[in-house]
């Protein structure tokens, strides 16, 4: 694929179709997740140079782990399974952090440590699960991966014949 750049173009083009099947109250949640999806959490992201990594700028670094375990359209590019395997990545990216600010600001700042404490993560992680705007949130990054993956697969079968 040209740089990602037809990924992209195709992607966005395709939204205003995508829209036609989602409540019109969910439109917002649903492009973000579909945005979200083409630019930053792109099936692509397994690759160290490609387009969505380098969206990502000095925040990139954290998907090297990500990179190295992952073979280029291997897991990342299975419908459905990718998405959930990079939010689950990102989510133990940001628990690790969380976690380990708690643990600095209890030697630097046992205030500021406290503070971290007590947000409700669980409250959180728990009203994202029942809030219908995250499930088309999620609908949102889900489509956008199939259209990459899809495009994947019509781009490789033209090559093949």
């Amino acid at each position: 694929m040209a740089l990602g750049k037809s990924h992209d173009m195709v992607n966005l083009l395709l939204l205003p179709l995508s829209l036609y099947f989602i409540p019109k109250e969910f439109y917002l949640p649903f492009s973000l997740g579909y945005i979200v999806g083409t630019f930053f959490l792109s099936p692509d992201i397994d690759l160290k140079h490609s387009k969505p990594s380098k969206r990502w700028k000095y925040l990139k670094v954290l998907w090297l782990p990500y990179q190295k375990r992952s073979k280029h359209r291997g897991t990342s590019h299975i419908p459905i399974v990718g998405t959930f395997l990079r939010l689950i990545y990102l989510n133990l990216v940001v628990l690790f952090f969380y976690f380990f600010l708690v643990g600095i600001f209890s030697y630097v700042s046992p205030e500021l440590s406290r503070i971290l404490l007590s947000i409700d993560l669980e409250g959180f992680f728990r009203y994202l699960a029942k809030s219908e705007s995250s499930f088309y949130f999620l609908l949102g990054l889900i489509v956008s991966e199939i259209l990459h993956v899809l495009l994947d697969f019509l781009f490789t079968l033209k090559r093949l014949l």
